[in-house]
């Protein structure tokens, strides 16, 4: 296998990995519009609130999957570009790409709970 199809099977799998993270992303930004527009119950009646949160939703996706392949593009070049200035690239990208879910899932766990979640690095060891 030469070098060109192996960073290329390389890059296939961080636009793969980036498009799992906008997806995330989407749903994540999702989840904290419904948790406000729930909140307008007390100032709306349940139908003009089911209104609006529809209106914002689809407003959101019309947006987002119009950019969701350009921004996968731009942050999957600066990963790549950031990688490439470090000694282990490789091991850098995954880093990168490690810390990328880590941030995800603590802004879920938090939308979800109302609570940043509380770490133990020293249970994992």
């Amino acid at each position: 296998m030469s070098t060109s199809s192996k960073q290329s099977l390389f890059h296939r799998f961080l636009g793969f990995y980036f498009r799992l993270i906008c997806i995330l992303a989407v749903d994540l930004i999702v989840t904290i519009i419904n948790g406000r527009v729930l909140g307008l119950t007390s100032v709306y009646e349940k139908p003009v609130v089911t209104l609006i949160g529809m209106a914002v939703i689809l407003l959101l996706f019309f947006f987002l999957f119009s950019i969701i392949d350009r921004l996968t593009k731009i942050v999957l070049k600066m990963t790549v570009e950031m990688g490439n200035l470090l000694v282990f690239r490789k091991t850098a990208v995954f880093f990168i790409l490690c810390g990328i879910s880590f941030g995800i899932y603590i802004l879920y766990y938090h939308a979800w709970f109302g609570v940043w979640p509380k770490i133990q690095f020293g249970s994992f060891l």
